[in-house]
């Protein structure tokens, strides 16, 4: 469709994600990106297309997933806002709304994205849906250590899926740390930049850490390329995709996460 005559939209969006088989629109089941082309093409009565900032996995959690579509300046936005809460699932709600500069993208303008990884120590109820409990114990002071070693420019080849697609695999890591609370504790990760699965794969090594079966020498050996298994990955149960940074569409610091001049690029 000619979209000659249309600008462009911005949101922030939520969502749970385990009724979902990640971001990215996919054959084999509902993702959050055709849940939102779905809603909106059906309040807006045209074809739409979303670009998101990350694709999240599957049973990746956001809060703040950032979204640009083309659409009619006319637009109501207060009026969408509240058709797209009637029409999304129940796992997936859109925050805010509002016009967007010519030139702005949710994924290339974005400078960074922040992800919480939060760990509970025993299950509570009256918790949120997005942690995850595991079965084996662990040392959270040691747990918090290694994730920090990862602050900094590194290659994260070893900290990834594998990719043939010939773009490089280094990312600068502005914040890398563990905050300890009631019931567990909080990794916070943001980067410039995010490898397939980096997320998990930082944490399930930093656990292997807080165990005894991994130490600074095996970081050293895989930041330089080697092989080093087994590892463990830890799943995408407590994994959420909190903030995208922007030149002028950055949310404030979300309550628990390191305060810190961690904003600028490394």
């Amino acid at each position: 469709m000619d979209d000659v005559n249309h600008v462009k939209w911005r949101m922030r969006v939520s969502y749970d994600g385990r009724p979902f088989l990640g971001w990215q629109r996919q054959p084999q089941g509902l993702t959050v990106q055709e849940a939102l082309e779905t809603a909106l093409a059906t309040a807006l009565r045209r074809p739409v297309s979303c670009t998101g900032a990350g694709r999240t996995d599957t049973g990746v959690h956001a809060a703040g997933q950032v979204v640009h579509f083309l659409a009619d300046p006319g637009v109501d936005p207060s009026r969408l806002l509240k058709s797209l809460d009637g029409l999304l699932p129940s796992g997936a709600a859109v925050r805010d709304l509002e016009r967007a500069p010519d030139d702005f993208s949710a994924r290339h303008s974005a400078r960074w994205r922040e992800y919480c990884y939060r760990i509970r120590f025993r299950r509570d109820p009256l918790d949120v849906p997005n942690v995850w409990l595991p079965r084996r114990g662990f040392d959270p002071a040691l747990l918090g250590e290694a994730l920090s070693w990862f602050e900094g420019r590194h290659d994260f080849e070893r900290f990834s899926i594998p990719r043939d697609d010939g773009k490089h695999t280094l990312c600068t890591l502005m914040l890398a740390r563990a905050v300890p609370v009631s019931n567990g504790v909080d990794l916070w990760i943001r980067g410039d930049r995010f490898l397939h699965r980096m997320v998990r794969s930082l944490v399930g090594f930093s656990l292997d850490v807080s165990r005894g079966a991994l130490g600074r020498t095996h970081f050293e050996r895989l930041i330089a390329g080697d092989v080093v298994d087994p590892r463990f990955w830890a799943p995408p149960d407590g994994l959420t995709l909190e903030r995208v940074g922007y030149d002028d569409y950055t949310e404030p610091e979300r309550h628990g996460c390191p305060a810190g001049s961690y904003d600028r690029l490394a």
